[in-house]
């Protein structure tokens, strides 16, 4: 019982000193592909082409998503309203609900499947067929050619893409409230300038803003750190959207609660 016991706790030790070296070194990637951003003129291709490829082709499953966020949210909160409430209350509810939370986590949620993933994966094909150290044969910084241009373009590539999630939950969920509780356009946007803050758009914008900076630094990471074959890289493609999502959920919960206190 005793020999279980320390190997328990031997076993706990081992995992917290892995956690805290592997965070280690993502704080340190972290940091150098923010110096490198010194650079930036020098990667400017490189920075366009990972816009393109985080943003604009992120764009239709972060519609479709935003959409029927935007119509679940239309049908459960008019169902909830009750006969003593007035109907445009829900436009204010939809409005707040998809601008503080549902719009940055739900989109943040799934740029972790797409973007982290497809980060992990390319970075790990190219660790595990030495690429990554032919770079470094030519003195060529890594994480200055391949992760400083990714956290850059993540880093403005998703609060744009959130701005369009909002949009097409918003009016996704006058559309679903429209045939819910037939509530009509000047009754839904009375209810949005009822609660409208301008601050509800600060937060949102500031937690895209967060989230990409942890997409692209937990798939650069993960991928940069790929073992060796097919299925090292599968294992960390997995490790990166899992990680990020776990950060958003995380962060979702102390932005919020830090921005309370200073709004």
């Amino acid at each position: 019982m005793k020999s279980k016991l320390k190997n328990f706790f031997v076993h706990i030790g081992h995992l917290t000193v892995s956690f805290f070296q592997s965070y280690g070194k993502l704080t340190i990637m972290f940091f150098r592909s923010f110096v490198a951003m010194r650079k930036i003129p020098f990667y400017v291709p490189q920075i366009i082409e990972q816009f393109i490829d985080i943003g604009r082709h992120s764009l239709p499953i972060v519609a479709i998503t935003s959409t029927f966020m935007g119509l679940v949210l239309g049908v459960q909160i008019g169902t909830q309203i009750s006969s003593t409430t007035p109907p445009w209350v829900e436009g204010g509810l939809i409005l707040r609900s998809i601008l503080l939370e549902m719009g940055p986590v739900v989109t943040g949620l799934v740029l972790s499947g797409r973007v982290a993933s497809g980060i992990a994966s390319e970075l790990g094909a190219m660790k595990v067929t030495e690429q990554i150290d032919a770079l470094r044969t030519m003195a060529i910084d890594p994480i200055e050619f391949l992760v400083m241009p990714r956290l850059l373009a993540g880093m403005i590539a998703i609060p744009v893409l959130l701005v369009f999630a909002d949009t097409f939950a918003t009016l996704a969920g006058f559309v679903s409230s429209y045939f819910t509780i037939d509530l009509n356009w000047n009754d839904f946007v009375k209810g949005m300038r009822h609660v409208f803050n301008a601050t509800d758009v600060y937060t949102s914008l500031i937690k895209a803003f967060i989230f990409g900076m942890v997409i692209i630094t937990m798939g650069s990471f993960f991928g940069l750190n790929s073992k060796r074959g097919a299925k090292g890289v599968g294992v960390s493609t997995t490790l990166a959207v899992v990680w990020a999502s776990i950060e958003i959920l995380v962060l979702d919960y102390i932005i919020s609660a830090t921005l309370y206190f200073i709004w």
